[in-house]
């Protein structure tokens, strides 16, 4: 199934004039915007001072929301939720002057004791989150980082280490609630998107598919019943940049609607390759198709039933799957810029952004993703049936000695090649009860097989070699789990839950492994104000564990063990234009898993063979705090702050040959990795962003808008070696928006890391087989510098 087309807009052209006399009628009605504004704040103050009242009386404080909600953001059970007082409009990302009031906030989740940071669909453009990889920008708690088509999450100390059908990700991404089971889809484009849920620590209630120290939530526009809307918006940008999106709701009947959206886009690749000169053989290029269809059929108030599917199509170059390249390797102790493998005369990397490659790689995949979402009011209770149904396909090969040497047609070791189906059912029962006691029940099975298999190039063609085994891997997950809370007073509230998950895995070999556990949560909250609140929560997350079918390893590895403590305070004051909010966080890991690699290769291969294996102990803790200000509906000020101390306790990996002797880490055969720091897990991140909209009168409104985030020094990999460590660095961006009086039309142009910052976003360290006797480091870097227009028409 290919989309070779999908969405056209007729050209436009926008040409605004503003004459001395508007400029009058300008700050005459600024003037009276002012004047309304405050009128505005004095009955926002006694709206919510009554909400207030209500809300005691009523004992919200003890409420659950509907299952529908419950991934809402929220500043209650310790959620820090992120708001702006610009709204953007449902359809199209449009700015529009809305405030949202922090008592609105506060009232949409009860259900998920822990820290939350929701992301808006105005933060999300102004971010310019077309997909996973920019979010850490606005949450720096979250860290990205990416190895060829997978996405390797990392947050508070917890990093995913492990990738191929059995890599069991540290960060779980869902969207709508539906796990994403393999790390490439953590690359899917986002289409007709509501907002982001980020979730730190383990998630033993929230989803189905737990997740072991956090989570992110793609929630996606519905079909609502509201009339016929959506929007169109087109980009140009550079390097090549052309994106298409589109959206259109439709209302069949008052119980029926319908929603079709999509993205369409292709762009030159970010690496340039100097093998050819044209943009042909450059890496990391893109051309993707997403169409996303649903549909909701909501007969009463009491019962609906919403269907929705998506499908992705991307084919491009790609780059490599551990890594693009060589940035250097270790031999006899002492560090060696660039490719120590490499075979005489060939061409030198010109730096992070400049390669030369001779066989040229490719990567492709496609991802179709089906759901029903049944909710059913049954009195007492509401009850949720979400059953899925996921196929993913993907290939990616590359060039395997980093050079421009080497045959071009032909090379035992070109990449890997997956399909994979999947099925998932949740039946959730949540208690619809105004009192003081909530409570919910859950029952979750999935089942995920996938034909995963590497790649060698015989005469341009790509195969599976004969030295891998041929079979499926495949893993059934069953859980139940349940959560009640319950409000000692108007302003306490206390929360536990439960869950019981059983893992059975079924590998190439036929090897079959089980693993099961008990893992739990309790949080506290307490009400000390009308505007502030404290809580402190504690909760536990693993990673099965599984088993090795390369030779010569330890034949088994053990389930990662995390147990997760926070504490918070919340607080709103001076008229509710300053929000503060502090976290302090504890994180004790143990049985670390951690992916290796050894020269001691399958029988015929001719490279280093993969396995997972546990290492010991990390100790990470850490606060995070955010403030936003807002003195006017025109202005907007927001800071994040996160600070972490995560570091490798009583932890032992096998030692590789070339490092040489490390002081206080070289044991012999092993490697000691205390004290070191785990991949992506920089002491200080501090973001800011920032705007101001200007009043045109007649001509709309104008908003220029600052982003920027500085990140202190950190290792892309768990040995904390030179060459892998990635020094301090900021990245900013600047965007200005033009709204149109109607707030139909809206035109930007965007900057994105204007530093051009190279950031070192994950390395790989091992002992290649052209080279055993020498350490290598293999890394990916982020994004260079882009910059484009957008047009953005919504109805």
């Amino acid at each position: 199934m290919k989309i070779f087309s999908m969405f056209m807009i007729v050209g436009f052209s926008i040409f605004v004039s503003i004459s001395p006399a508007m400029a009058e009628d300008a700050t005459a009605l600024e003037q009276k915007v002012q004047q309304l504004e405050q009128q505005l704040q004095e009955a926002n103050r006694t709206i919510s001072s009554l909400q207030d009242q209500l809300n005691e009386a009523k004992q919200v404080n003890a409420g659950q929301t509907s299952p529908d909600a419950r991934q809402s953001s929220a500043v209650t059970a310790g959620g820090s939720a992120q708001s702006m007082p610009a709204t953007a409009a449902s359809e199209g990302n449009m700015l529009v002057q809305q405030v949202i009031e922090p008592a609105e906030i506060q009232e949409r989740n009860r259900e998920t004791p822990g820290s939350i940071v929701s992301l808006s669909p105005e933060q999300l453009m102004l971010g310019g989150v077309e997909d996973l990889s920019r979010v850490e920008l606005l949450v720096p708690s979250l860290r990205y980082g990416q190895t060829g088509q997978d996405v390797r999450l990392s947050m508070r100390g917890a990093r995913t280490n492990s990738i191929g059908p059995q890599g069991e990700q540290a960060v779980a991404v869902y969207e709508d609630g539906i796990f994403a089971a393999t790390t490439t889809e953590l690359r899917n484009a986002y289409v007709d998107v509501e907002r982001i849920d980020i979730l730190a620590g383990p998630q033993v209630t929230t989803f189905g598919q737990g997740a072991y120290a956090g989570a992110v939530n793609v929630v996606s526009h519905k079909p609502n019943f509201d009339g016929i809307s959506g929007y169109a918006e087109a980009e140009n940008g550079l390097p090549d940049k052309t994106r298409w999106r589109l959206a259109l709701n439709i209302p069949a009947s008052d119980t029926l609607a319908f929603r079709v959206a999509g993205v369409s886009e292709s762009r030159s690749g970010w690496i340039n390759n100097a093998f050819v000169e044209s943009d042909s053989d450059d890496l990391k290029d893109r051309k993707v198709q997403t169409v996303r269809a649903s549909v909701l059929w909501q007969p009463s108030d009491r019962f609906s039933v919403l269907f929705w599917s998506r499908y992705q199509d991307e084919n491009g170059s790609g780059s490599a799957p551990w890594g693009y390249q060589q940035v250097g390797g270790y031999v006899e102790g002492e560090l060696q810029p660039g490719n120590q493998f490499a075979a005489p005369g060939s061409s030198v990397d010109g730096g992070p952004w400049d390669v030369v490659r001779n066989y040229i790689s490719a990567a492709e995949y496609e991802n179709w993703v089906n759901t029903l979402d049944i909710n059913w009011d049954i009195g007492f209770a509401s009850l949720q049936w979400l059953a899925n149904f996921t196929s993913f396909h993907g290939r990616q090969s590359y060039d395997n000695d980093y050079t421009n040497q080497g045959e071009v047609n032909s090379t035992p070791f070109a990449g890997w090649s997956t399909s994979q189906t999947g099925w998932s059912n949740e039946l959730r029962l949540t208690s619809n009860g105004d009192g003081a006691f909530d409570w919910l029940a859950a029952f979750y099975a999935s089942d995920r097989s996938a034909d995963w298999g590497w790649l060698e190039a015989v005469n341009g063609e790509l195969e599976q070699p004969s030295w891998d085994t041929v079979g499926d891997y495949s893993v059934s997950t069953v859980a139940a789990f349940g959560q009640a809370s319950y409000a000692f007073t108007d302003r306490l509230r206390g929360t536990a839950g439960v869950r019981w998950n059983q893992q059975d895995n079924t590998y190439k070999t036929g090897q079959k492994g089980s693993w099961d556990d008990v893992l739990w949560k309790a949080a506290l909250e307490y009400q000390l104000s009308d505007r502030s609140m404290t809580y402190g929560s504690v909760s536990t997350g693993y990673r099965p564990g599984g088993i090795n079918t390369a030779p010569g390893v330890n034949p088994t590895w053990d389930s990662e063990k995390l147990t997760a403590y926070e504490i918070g305070y919340k607080t709103r004051f001076a008229d509710d234009e300053v929000s503060l909010d502090l976290a302090a966080w504890y994180n004790d890991f143990k049985n670390v898993q951690s992916q290796s690699f050894l020269v001691m290769p399958y029988p015929g291969s001719p490279e280093a063979t993969e396995y997972t294996g546990n290492g010991g102990v990390v100790d990470a803790k850490g606060i995070e705090a955010e403030v936003q200000w807002t003195p006017t509906p025109q202005w907007y000020v927001a800071a994040q702050l996160a600070y972490t101390n995560a570091k490798f306790g009583n932890y032992l990996a096998p030692n590789l040959a070339g490092l040489g002797d490390i002081p206080g880490h070289s044991q012999g055969d092993m490697l000691s990795f205390e004290g070191w720091h785990p991949a992506l897990s920089p002491d200080w991140v501090v973001g800011l962003q920032t705007y101001y909209t200007f009043l045109l009168g007649n001509g709309g409104t104008l908003t220029p808008y600052l982003q920027t985030s500085y990140t202190n020094g950190f290792y892309a990999s768990d040995y904390n070696l030179e060459g892998v460590r990635q020094g301090s660095n900021s990245r900013t961006d600047f965007r200005i928006v033009w709204l149109s009086p109607g707030e139909n039309f809206q035109l930007q142009f965007y900057y994105l890391n204007a530093e051009d910052e190279a950031v070192l976003n994950w390395a790989r360290v091992y002992n290649p087989a052209a080279r055993p006797d020498i350490t290598t480091l293999q890394g990916n870097w982020g994004n260079p510098n882009t910059y484009g227009i957008i047009f953005n028409y919504a109805f």
